[in-house]
């Protein structure tokens, strides 16, 4: 699981650089004459956010019915938490201070940059139920 997890951040992380490596513009433009110009090309433009793995989780009842107990990720590495809940309720990521506001019925994310080494707590505040850990290591 951790092997393809890293494979799958690696991957990621070669798809985003060729994206932005073309993004440079070389300034010469002497091809082109006053008053025409050169339709630009079709881009792909690659988030990051978007191709971090998903830690899901759903909330019922008070507890926990889906979702890991603990969600281990490199340090550099992004981190997407998904939570559904059938109760409103605030997902809060210690440590990182990340939070969202959960809505019965409806998936909140949080995604940030995992930069600080440790274990982290991620829980809902009002249910003050422990969802999961977050270790983040080197």
């Amino acid at each position: 699981m951790r092997r393809a997890f890293l494979a799958g951040m690696a991957a990621g992380t070669a798809v985003a650089l060729l994206a932005l490596s073309g993004c440079g513009d070389s300034g010469d433009s002497a091809g082109q004459s006053p008053g025409t110009s050169t339709p630009p090309a079709a881009t792909t433009t690659t988030t990051v956010q978007e191709e971090a793995p998903t830690a899901r989780f759903a909330v019922r009842g008070g507890a926990r019915a889906e979702g890991p107990d603990r969600v281990e990720v490199p340090v550099g590495a992004d981190v997407l938490i998904e939570v559904t809940s059938d109760t409103a309720d605030e997902l809060h990521v210690h440590g990182y201070d990340r939070t969202a506001e959960l809505v019965p019925g409806v998936p909140a994310r949080v995604a940030f940059t995992a930069q600080i080494p440790g274990v982290f707590e991620v829980e809902l505040h009002h249910q003050e139920l422990l969802l999961t850990q977050l270790r983040v290591g080197g």
